[in-house]
């Protein structure tokens, strides 16, 4: 026989064909639809030496664009935990504003990104570590570790969702900082 060419062999009795991997028994989830993650609720280490930003508190949305990154990035972070984010979010982000997040990649525009995140549940808590600035111009990147603690079911203690996080702020006309880009990636919890 010549290589790479298969011989054909032929069975007795009822002729079964092979299975391909995604046709598994064990892997039938795929043609059932949508898999839902299970999550767990862990204790999560001082993640150690680093830069710290809590923000439990609830902030007020302001119609003018925040004055310095900073005042941008510490916005953001108390946007994130009012009962009701979306207004003060959007004023937060750029029209054109593109969110890339959670395990499987999606890239949503902000109208997008805000149902999606409305779904969720309440975000409590927003902690960033390990916060650094880049500054080019009129644009600046933050890069981050950011842990959120988010009440998927209401009457259950917060999950604890971490990420690697990049925003990237551009001014605006009047001088103030609106996101132009939000990057994060899910880190897997320690253990």
């Amino acid at each position: 026989m010549r290589a790479g060419h298969l011989r054909r062999v032929r069975r007795t009795g009822a002729r079964r064909r092979a299975r391909s991997p995604r046709r598994r028994p064990d892997r039938r989830r795929a043609c059932r639809g949508p898999v839902h993650p299970v999550l767990v609720a862990v204790e999560v280490p001082d993640p150690g030496a680093g830069t710290v930003t809590t923000s439990s508190t609830a902030a007020t949305g302001s119609p003018t664009a925040p004055a310095t990154v900073e005042d941008a990035e510490a916005a953001w972070l108390a946007a994130q935990t009012l009962p009701d984010p979306e207004q003060s979010l959007r004023a937060l982000m750029r029209p054109d504003c593109v969110i890339v997040h959670a395990p499987a990649g999606h890239i949503h525009g902000v109208d997008d990104w805000l149902r999606y995140a409305a779904r969720l549940g309440r975000t409590s808590q927003v902690d960033t570590y390990d916060v650094t600035v880049q500054r080019f111009g009129t644009t600046a990147v933050v890069s981050c570790l950011q842990e959120m603690r988010v009440a998927f079911v209401p009457e259950l203690t917060p999950f604890v969702i971490q990420a690697a996080v990049s925003r990237v702020w551009v001014t605006d006309a009047s001088g103030g900082w609106q996101m132009a880009h939000l990057q994060m990636a899910r880190r897997l919890p320690p253990g």
